[in-house]
């Protein structure tokens, strides 16, 4: 496993997310499922308004979770970013190659050498009719 990739974010916005519905459970009293709520929203940037922390230590804690969570939130789509482009685009890459090599074997101009000689032995072949 690379320490670059996209485990390390994911379990700690995962951490943050448990430990602030824990939170919120014992400082506001609120029930897991409005814990969870809130803690969604409020990562998200949604922020409804419904539910809010009445208690300074929930403010502070709210506080706290705005910024770490926002945080966390764009490390795990930093790595996304990186990890696609590590993987997806160059076999996205690889494939556009490939099809431009077909392209220019069809209709010449190829600079590879090994196109130029199977561009010549389909040209003398009746089968295929290239330009």
């Amino acid at each position: 496993m690379r320490s670059d990739g996209i485990h390390i974010p994911l379990l700690l916005l995962i951490a943050l997310y448990i430990i602030s519905i824990i939170f919120f459970h014992i400082v506001e009293g609120w029930g897991y499922l409005n814990a969870a709520y809130f803690t969604t929203t409020t990562i998200a940037t949604v922020g409804y308004g419904d539910i809010h922390p009445v208690t300074d230590v929930g403010k502070v804690g709210a506080i706290a979770l705005i910024f770490m969570g926002i945080s966390l939130a764009f490390y795990v789509i930093t790595s996304l970013g990186n990890l696609r482009a590590r993987t997806v685009d160059p076999h996205i890459q690889k494939r556009i190659e490939t099809l431009r090599d077909l392209a220019s074997l069809h209709g010449g101009g190829t600079k590879h050498p090994e196109l130029n000689k199977i561009r010549k032995k389909l040209k003398n072949n009746k089968i295929f009719k290239l330009g």
